[in-house]
């Protein structure tokens, strides 16, 4: 569903790559009610690509997360900001603060929200933003005979819908 494309001119480690996906995966799995296993995290090694800033060259000094999410009537401007916020203070987990650690280049210039306006993935077209629990209900069967079938993808994601309390609803366990 979502794509998550980090373009860095900081040198990342794997371990950091790793670290950073996985917190930007689990936030917008939390903000968004969604699987993890849709969430896309790409990361773009930036330090040799021609940037330009308000006309001035700034290559090899940028760091920035671009997000491409659904948008539709639930999600706010509020939620979008709330999003640039936590991927700012997840860079900073996973690579550290720039201030403390003396290296202007490992600074974090932003993260940009662009909306998908449709996505098909995995097999099925991608439901419009706040009609996943309705979707993953609709489709549960399909998933559930892939997963047995053995796709490893849909076998992570049945077991994330089983375990997470905010997708009980998924499975009749309450009312959305």
């Amino acid at each position: 569903m979502p794509l998550y494309e980090v373009w860095h001119s900081y040198p990342l480690t794997e371990t950091q790559c790793a670290d950073l996906a996985q917190r930007i995966t689990a936030i917008h799995a939390t903000i968004f009610t969604v699987p993890a296993a849709f969430v896309h995290v790409s990361f773009a090694n930036y330090a040799a690509t021609e940037h330009y800033m308000g006309g001035k060259k700034h290559t090899g000094t940028i760091n920035l997360v671009l997000c491409n999410v659904r948008q539709g009537p639930s999600r706010t401007r509020d939620l979008y900001e709330s999003l640039c916020r936590q991927i700012e203070a997840a860079w900073t987990a996973s690579v550290g603060d720039p201030a403390t650690q003396g290296v202007a280049h490992a600074h974090f210039a932003g993260a940009f929200v662009m909306g998908v306006a449709a996505a098909y993935e995995q097999g099925f077209m991608v439901p419009e933003a706040g009609q996943d629990v309705e979707w993953m209900r609709e489709n549960l069967a399909k998933f559930q005979a892939l997963a047995d079938d053995g796709n490893e993808f849909y076998r992570d994601m049945i077991t994330e819908l089983r375990t997470r309390e905010d997708f009980k609803f998924v499975f009749g366990n309450g009312s959305a």
